[in-house]
């Protein structure tokens, strides 16, 4: 190991005319996880078989702590309980692009690390970084940390009501108004990033705050877009891009005799472009998302959750492809009105608004 970094060494020297430079400093400046994989089980109330459920979780949502004074790292944000930790994706930046090498977890042997291996997590596990001018090396020991709670149980708690306006409490029903997930809580917000143009029905986009709108690529016709004002978006981290977001359209058909809802995908990046791809449903897939006339949506647990009009909330892991429901994620009893707005915080709760004004909290427990 030691070799190779010397031979490293020796090649950044060499290579001074091309502005090389080997440095002596030793350092991880820092560490992410990537997509996880989450498995929970369920009991059917019908047969008492369990059912095993696997979601991914978004492994960056997770702050990898780095204390340089003890050389280690941990998330204090456990990772829901379930999460598979023993293949784990991460990437690791260093100073002045130090070499990184990963300690077995038997012997004291040590190999190359890539981001694009995965890696057991199960115990803590040793990095070593070494300087670029092989001067030496520091090792850091890092720990992801998993919730010990199964997670298997949904509560709901009511927070409270808030007052909406008075001529159009369905604020949301418009896909002008959504509710926003942030790190403590929701907030309520203009939707002026996607919109289908009332004027000439296109799907348009915006990436100054609604000051200006450019016509987004479709693969198919305009005639497969959402009728306008029925049309909801989502997004959320696509994990193998950088600065980029998996955003999913879904919304009511324009044309009548369409009994199932349109639903559209697109990979994102942050600086604008991309094409949306529609999904069409056909007798193949058992479980369409049926056409409703208005609909609230989010992405929760590695999930899409939507509801609407026939007040059944559905859930799909597959990007929008299938919708099924869930006894888990029954919505409480005691909730009134028609749920037109859902959103998803940093802290793994769903949020619900209702047409009554009812703001409902959900986690797993």
């Amino acid at each position: 190991m030691i070799a190779g970094v010397a031979a490293l060494t020796s090649c950044l020297k060499d290579n001074d005319d091309e502005g090389s430079t080997a440095y002596s400093d030793m350092a991880v400046t820092q560490f992410t996880l990537g997509t996880l994989n989450r498995y929970t089980y369920t009991t059917s109330s019908k047969t008492g078989n369990d059912t095993i459920i696997k979601s991914s979780v978004t492994g960056s949502n997770y702050q990898m702590t780095i204390d340089q004074l003890n050389y280690r790292i941990y998330n204090t944000k456990e990772l829901p309980a379930g999460t598979d930790v023993k293949h784990v994706i991460c990437t690791i930046s260093t100073k002045n692009s130090g070499v990184v090498a990963l300690q077995s977890m038997t012997s004291d042997s040590l190999q190359w690390f890539s981001a694009s291996d995965s890696i057991d997590f199960s115990v803590p596990r040793t990095f070593r970084i070494y300087a670029t001018d092989g001067s030496g090396y520091r090792d850091y020991k890092v720990s992801v940390n998993v919730s010990s709670d199964k997670g298997t149980t949904f509560a709901w708690t009511n927070m409270g009501t808030m007052e909406l306006p008075t001529d159009n409490p369905q604020l949301v029903a418009t896909g002008d108004t959504v509710m926003v997930g942030r790190n403590d809580g929701v907030y309520t917000a203009t939707n002026t990033a996607y919109t289908i143009d009332a004027n000439d029905g296109l799907l348009k986009s915006s990436l100054d705050g609604g000051l200006s709108w450019q016509t987004e690529a479709l693969d198919d016709v305009d005639s497969l877009l959402p009728a306008v004002g029925k049309a909801v978006f989502v997004s959320w981290s696509y994990a193998p891009a950088d600065n980029t977001d998996y955003v999913l359209m879904v919304g009511t058909p324009r044309q009548d005799d369409v009994q199932t809802m349109r639903v559209w995908r697109k990979i994102a990046p942050y600086e604008g472009g991309g094409r949306w791809v529609y999904m069409p449903f056909d007798d193949t897939n058992r479980y369409p998302l049926p056409r409703q006339e208005y609909l609230a949506i989010a992405y929760y647990e590695g999930m899409v959750f939507a509801i609407g009009g026939d007040g059944i909330l559905r859930q799909s892991r597959d990007q929008g492809i299938s919708w099924h429901t869930n006894s888990t994620y029954n919505l409480p009893d005691a909730m009134t009105g028609e749920v037109i707005s859902m959103a998803a915080d940093n802290k793994e709760r769903l949020w619900v608004l209702t047409s009554t004004g009812q703001l409902w909290r959900g986690s797993l427990k």
